[in-house]
């Protein structure tokens, strides 16, 4: 007897489950079938992204070898073009743009075009700093101590990674403004720290050497 009912309670739950299937199925293959289109649309994406950086990296190469030859008008025009490329190469080809302005004398177009990039909330946190010092090293021939610190104080501060050259940038522009003891502040700061990069450091350790020579001048002609 219990064989009878055994069998029943099956057939009862086979038919509920062919019931529940008859009325899901067509939810679970829509699923399945989103899944995969979704799987193959990403896929296809990966494949476009990589060929269109593959492609992007080939240009600024491309660009690079043009500046390299000494052609950096059309070196120019190749990263403007760039503009629209996919991943980092828009704001690495806006950064080339400033360098091949100023290898061309156009100093205050090369300045502009740093700061724009620094400006833009888009762009990492480093590479604005980057801009800002490739900026503050032009602003240096214009003799503007002012546009100088603006561009580099708020990077001469410890654990920022652009500090030692903010440091030297300022010094130098304190330097060739006359103000000495300020500039020998700046240099004394990174010849006393011994995380340095040796070129800064040798760079002020010599400033250091010039500052003492002329104040020395300068207390011998007031004897």
């Amino acid at each position: 007897m219990s064989d009878i009912f055994r069998e029943v309670d099956e057939e009862v739950r086979s038919d509920q489950f062919s019931k529940l299937w008859k009325r899901f199925a067509p939810f679970v293959y829509l699923t399945a079938g989103l899944i995969v289109v979704g799987t193959a649309g990403y896929r296809g994406y990966e494949y476009w992204e990589n060929k269109q950086s593959q492609s992007a990296g080939a240009e600024f190469l491309e660009a690079v070898k043009l500046s390299e030859a000494g052609n950096h008008a059309e070196a120019q025009a190749s990263f403007v073009s760039m503009e629209s490329s996919i991943g980092g190469y828009p704001m690495m080809a806006r950064m080339r743009i400033g360098t091949e302005l100023a290898l061309q004398g156009q100093n205050e177009d090369a300045i502009k075009a740093f700061e724009d990039v620094a400006a833009d909330s888009s762009t990492p946190t480093v590479y604005k700093g980057l801009a800002n010092i490739r900026a503050a090293y032009l602003l240096l021939d214009s003799g503007d101590l002012a546009a100088v610190k603006q561009n580099t104080e708020v990077l001469a501060v410890a654990g920022n990674t652009w500090r030692f050259s903010a440091l030297e940038i300022l010094g130098a522009a304190e330097y060739k403004a006359g103000d000495l003891e300020a500039a020998r502040t700046r240099f004394s700061e990174i010849v006393g720290d011994p995380a340095a990069p040796s070129d800064i450091s040798g760079r002020a350790q010599i400033y250091l050497e010039l500052i003492t020579s002329a104040l020395g001048e300068d207390e011998k002609g007031t004897e």
